[in-house]
């Protein structure tokens, strides 16, 4: 009986790590989640999380990155008007120097590298809208991880 138990139960883990691998190397940005976040901290810093009246024409989505977050990130934008999926890609992170515009959230952390993703081109926003921010990494077949949202003026 005890032979009979250990292939089940291999069996069983076996296929719990194979469902957990399948769920964050799947390429369906439709169910964002679970993988895309690189290693160290990541914070939404600009638009502060549920922040309202973000001007249209906002310079973009600015993260706070304990190690620094790599050349094939950037934010997503989900307008919630729309099914999930439909997201408006930003370009990919350069260093912010800048002072912080507001409303802004200090992360957590204790000395952050700050990293835009802003728009290549027009600014796409319908005011009065709220948007989902999702961190994306470009370079993976992993899913974007959602950050926060804010509301368009």
């Amino acid at each position: 009986m005890i032979s009979s138990v250990r292939p089940t139960a291999a069996a069983f883990a076996l296929l719990v790590g194979a469902a957990s691998l399948a769920a964050c190397n799947g390429n369906n940005s439709s169910t964002p989640g679970g993988c895309g976040a690189p290693s160290g901290k990541v914070a939404l810093v600009y638009p502060a999380p549920n922040a309202t009246g973000i001007p249209d024409n906002f310079p973009g989505v600015i993260f706070g990155a304990s190690v620094g977050l790599g050349g094939n990130y950037q934010a997503l934008l989900q307008p919630t008007t729309l099914p999930l999926g439909n997201f408006i890609g930003l370009g990919t992170v350069v260093t912010w120097s800048q002072p912080l515009p507001t409303p802004y959230q200090t992360p957590s952390f204790s000395n952050p590298l700050y990293q835009i993703s802003s728009f290549a081109g027009q600014n796409p926003l319908s005011s009065g809208t709220t948007y989902e921010i999702f961190l994306n990494d470009s370079g993976s077949n992993c899913n974007p991880t959602f950050q926060g949202q804010f509301t368009a003026q």
